[in-house]
């Protein structure tokens, strides 16, 4: 999920869930669209039943945002993420106890190994005592997620290359705390990047109408029984037809088809 070189890929805007699936909690996302875009978006709200994913430009908005969360149509945030670039601004809204941060799960996205160094360097004792994560950008898809997951369920994740100064003798760098989880990042990947779509575009204009139609439905975000009873099929009928869709597609999962999806028109 690193930030792409070139143009910016995906739609403006929040992503879109269908009527049927009604959103219980909210995940914000707090940067630019270049590192949280549109399939970013999707990604959480197909992946994360009742989530709604949206974006923000910056703290302040966010929290103006917040402040109508558990009203009518506005589902209370849960899980806040926050560029890198804005952490400064996210201390010192830690360290006011502000209310956008004092009750829900926080992570600070990095795109590379060094911002994970650098931040927990300047700011490791106030991000360790508000249990702030580091979400790096740069992990596989099926990590990347796993590691929302956790997140999502109040754990904490920090990347093993925080404490390789640690072991390296470093005493700023110390060995983590055992309420902490402390991966090795995966070969760099992205939901953004995660299957190869330029290679699978042509695959999906050759899927078959019906293939299509589900395929549409699941980067919507919809379930099964959701896409079962649109399209007046079995559940096991649509799991045939996703199961098909992934094997003309290349891809191993459901996500990586709804990510395909997104980018079939580059």
């Amino acid at each position: 999920m690193h930030e792409p070189d070139g143009s910016e890929h995906g739609l403006a805007g929040q992503a879109v869930l269908g009527p049927e699936v009604v959103p219980q909690v909210s995940f914000s996302f707090v940067g630019s669209r270049r590192l949280f875009s549109e399939v970013v978006l999707r990604t959480i709200e197909t992946e994360f039943a009742g989530v709604r994913a949206t974006r923000c430009p910056d703290l302040a908005t966010c929290s103006l945002v917040f402040a109508s969360h558990g009203q009518p149509g506005h589902p209370p945030l849960r899980l806040l993420i926050v560029d890198e670039r804005q952490a400064a601004d996210l201390v010192l809204f830690v360290k006011r106890r502000d209310a956008l941060t004092r009750e829900v799960n926080l992570a600070i996205a990095v795109r590379e190994d060094s911002g994970a160094s650098e931040l927990m360097a300047r700011w490791g004792v106030l991000l360790s005592a508000a249990g702030v994560s580091i979400l790096p950008m740069n992990l596989h898809l099926n990590a990347w997620i796993q590691v929302i997951r956790l997140l999502d369920c109040g754990g904490r994740y920090l990347p093993t290359c925080v404490y390789d100064g640690g072991r390296r003798g470093d005493p700023g760098m110390p060995a983590p705390p055992g309420n902490v989880v402390a991966l090795h990042q995966a070969e760099p990947a992205a939901p953004e990047a995660g299957p190869d779509c330029a290679a699978t575009a042509g695959a999906v204009a050759r899927l078959t109408p019906r293939e299509r139609e589900v395929l549409t439905l699941v980067a919507a975000g919809r379930p099964n029984k959701v896409i079962a009873n649109e399209l007046s099929v079995s559940a096991h009928t649509v799991k045939l037809h996703i199961h098909r869709i992934m094997a003309k597609l290349g891809v191993s999962n459901r996500t990586e088809a709804a990510i395909c999806f997104h980018h079939r028109d580059g």
